[in-house]
């Protein structure tokens, strides 16, 4: 259904990735500014930890921070909903050590291919190696972070636009990426109709229909 190399090692370090290839329900809470105490607790009780830096001021330097105060494998999976899906920014966060990363908005297949090269190390990718603290906050988990992080990166992209419904097979077929989820307070205001009138509900039937059939998991963000 998604991603994963053939020497992958299972269970996978990403709790929320590993329990997607389990199909089990996948949980998470939203941390919106710094707080080195919240993300440590909730690292306990959740399986990914969604940071969001599309609609907060949080800097990549405070999620840095927050990841090296609990680091290492046996928690919730760091992630960063991305205020874009530019090459710069997908390095900051894949090298301060997040395992996943969502991308609001794609509008198109371009988009979210670059969401998933630059996710992901050669040769499936095009992640440069850099001097980051990705790999000193993954030390403990087994096979080292550079060979293991290819697998254990998830990678998600949001349709929330018209256009994106209308490129919904092309986007939910990108190699690499492994979750499609259904933005519906955008997709009602860009669609102009709300979330029970029927046009509205067929949309939804088209992003769920392109995403199973691409074999990739949907998921549907009810707001």
């Amino acid at each position: 259904k998604s991603y994963l190399s053939a020497n992958a090692r299972r269970p996978l370090y990403n709790q929320a990735k590993e329990k997607l290839f389990q199909d089990k329900q996948v949980t998470s809470v939203t941390i919106g500014s710094f707080n080195p105490d919240q993300y440590c607790e909730a690292r306990k009780h959740w399986d990914y930890i969604w940071f969001e830096m599309q609609h907060s001021t949080m800097s990549f330097n405070e999620v840095q921070r927050m990841i090296g105060a609990c680091p290492g494998p046996g928690g919730g999976a760091p992630m960063i909903r991305m205020p874009d899906a530019l090459e710069a920014n997908i390095q900051k966060a894949t090298d301060l050590g997040v395992l996943g990363i969502i991308v609001p908005t794609v509008d198109d297949a371009l988009e979210a291919r670059d969401t998933a090269r630059f996710s992901r190390y050669p040769p499936f990718g095009r992640r440069s190696s850099g001097a980051g603290t990705a790999a000193g906050f993954w030390t403990a988990v087994p096979g080292g972070y550079r060979q293991t992080i290819n697998d254990n990166f998830l990678t998600v992209v949001m349709l929330e636009t018209l256009e994106s419904i209308i490129n919904a097979d092309e986007i939910a077929n990108t190699f690499g990426l492994d979750v499609v989820i259904q933005g519906n307070s955008d997709l009602s205001q860009f669609s102009g109709w709300s979330q029970t009138d029927e046009r509205y509900l067929q949309l939804l039937t088209i992003s769920r229909n392109a995403t199973l059939k691409a074999g990739k998991y949907w998921g549907n963000a009810g707001q």
